[in-house]
């Protein structure tokens, strides 16, 4: 019977090699489960709490009326009114009507600090998104009061420029069902700090509806556009092209436009 010399070293080499690569397979092996637990994890903790921080991209804003009442009557009412329609100081913006998205982005602006005022910062700092959301749900759903016309001459003159200038600012600042629509039968083409239209998100949503709104708030906005202050692609350019009395027909024709 044959004897064949043993070579041990070669043996060890052999089983060293197959268990290191084993081991290797097994930690491989363990990084993949491991890796689809803390995924699967971090999708199920995500799940169970609201995206308030992503919810534009979303596309979807709602919130507790009852509650943003609440909120707004302590925070609110006193600048802005109990239902959104302002205060005696009328360089203070009317918020009752105003589109939901509009609201949600340019308080959480506020709270953010993209949008500067010294008046509003202490009130919505301390507001979690789902508050701004309240709120911004409440006000919205309130009714607009517009203004008493004072000189008719001067809205005719504003009405007229609303609607025929090019491009015209009906597009994007009337109510949603009547964006673009003529009013009133025309046919044709402050204190808050930035207000009125950062245009901060896609489309018109985001465009605020100035029907009804406070003529002053309104000039001084326009102003701010127009110097410069005030940052807007479209705004800077269309106010800056308007003189002090255009500015003021325009801003009387729709404070007192249901």
């Amino acid at each position: 019977m044959a004897v064949f010399p043993i070579n041990i070293s070669r043996i060890t080499g052999e089983f060293a090699r197959h268990r290191g690569r084993s081991l290797s397979l097994m930690l491989a092996l363990s990084a993949v489960v491991s890796g689809c637990d803390s995924r699967q994890g971090a999708a199920e903790a995500s799940a169970e709490r609201p995206s308030w921080g992503n919810t534009q991209a979303a596309g979807v804003i709602s919130g507790n009326a009852t509650r943003g009442q609440q909120i707004a009557q302590e925070k609110c009412g006193a600048c802005h009114g109990a239902d959104g329609n302002g205060s005696p100081d009328p360089h203070f913006p009317k918020l009752a009507g105003q589109s939901l998205p509009y609201l949600y982005w340019e308080i959480r602006a506020f709270k953010e600090g993209t949008r500067k005022s010294d008046m509003m910062a202490p009130n919505v700092t301390a507001l979690a998104y789902e508050d701004i959301a309240d709120v911004a749900t409440y006000f919205s759903q309130q009714t607009r009061k517009p203004d008493e016309q004072k000189d008719e001459s001067r809205v005719a003159e504003g009405q007229s420029l609303f609607y025929s200038r090019m491009p015209s600012c009906a597009v994007c600042h009337t109510a949603g069902s009547r964006r673009g629509m003529p009013m009133r039968g025309m046919m044709g083409g402050g204190m808050m700090g930035g207000g009125m239209g950062g245009m901060m998100g896609p489309g018109t949503a985001n465009v605020p509806n100035l029907e009804g709104q406070r003529a002053a708030y309104i000039v001084d906005q326009l102003n701010r556009f127009a110097s410069g202050e005030r940052q807007g692609t479209v705004m800077n350019r269309m106010a800056a092209s308007l003189d002090d009395a255009n500015r003021q027909a325009i801003a009387e024709f729709l404070s007192s436009t249901p």
